[in-house]
């Protein structure tokens, strides 16, 4: 078993995320696996023009290679240093790998019982967000946006809606979901009216039996209103520190989680780490 951690972006926000895999990896019994991947720089020459001169090539080149050098070294040193504070119980290494950032990412996040990235990851312009969506939305591969503070406790909150996305999610994360042996199954009720009634066999009553199968306690709470505030709310009441829930494929994950509650969740002050399918 293994944990991915996906790094990139700004070195100096990175800690929640690696707090965040290094508590999955306790929870799951697993190894921890850094990745760092970076676009090749022969692949990303930059051309100058003006009408005095034109350049392109070798000096583009180096200046991208020299600036992923320095990127390389600092998170080498974030990564070091959470890992040894974490103990020796934990095994971990940091990969380094140059060329398609997506399709590195996604070969790695396959074979990984959890994959983390930042929580910024979510948000137009970070570095991972284009990574981010294309695992989530075009591999379908489930991932985990790191908790604001960290840390990843209590029960797991469930945002259930009867859907095929929300079911991915938690067969996807199931396994995390049995390490914290409880989960609370959160329900909307008048989500189901919308829709004209949930089926018998997606209903929460039927969650709960089948969870229960896969040795999980289970308890089922009801909320109107906004999702994202009812969510946050069942959240903090029962000092939860994850979220299951389905994506939606809208073009931008900030305008694609319960038609548009993703936003409230990311920018929540110590929000919960999100566990995501589509």
């Amino acid at each position: 078993m293994a944990v991915l951690c996906v790094l990139g972006g700004e070195v100096d926000r990175c800690g929640p995320q690696l707090e965040t895999s290094i508590t999955l990896a306790k929870q799951l019994g697993a190894r921890l696996d850094g990745l760092l991947a970076m676009p090749d720089p022969a692949n990303t020459a930059m051309y100058f023009v003006s009408a005095e001169a034109v350049m392109a090539g070798g000096s583009g080149v180096s200046a991208v290679s020299d600036a992923q050098t320095s990127l390389r070294k600092d998170f080498d040193t974030a990564f070091k240093n959470e890992v040894s504070k974490a103990g020796s119980w934990l095994q971990a290494d940091l990969n380094h790998e140059t060329g398609h950032v997506q399709s590195l990412v996604a070969n790695h996040a396959i074979l990984s019982d959890a994959t983390v990235f930042p929580r910024e990851a979510a948000r137009s312009g970070h570095a991972l967000n284009p990574v981010f969506e294309y695992s989530l939305m075009e591999e379908r591969l489930p991932a985990v946006l790191a908790a604001s503070s960290g840390k990843i406790a209590g029960p797991a909150i469930i945002a259930w809606d009867a859907s095929p996305r929300a079911m991915r999610a938690v067969r996807a994360h199931l396994p995390l979901i049995q390490s914290l042996e409880h989960a609370v199954i959160a329900h909307n009720p008048d989500k189901d009216r919308e829709l004209g009634g949930a089926p018998e066999t997606t209903s929460p009553e039927a969650l709960a039996e089948w969870l229960h199968d896969q040795r999980v306690s289970t308890k089922t709470e009801t909320f109107s209103g906004k999702i994202s505030e009812g969510l946050l709310g069942l959240a903090k009441k029962h000092e939860a520190g994850l979220i299951v829930m389905g994506a939606y494929g809208h073009s931008r994950i900030g305008q694609m989680l319960f038609g548009g509650t993703s936003r409230a969740l990311m920018n929540a002050d110590d929000g919960p780490a999100l566990a995501l399918a589509h």
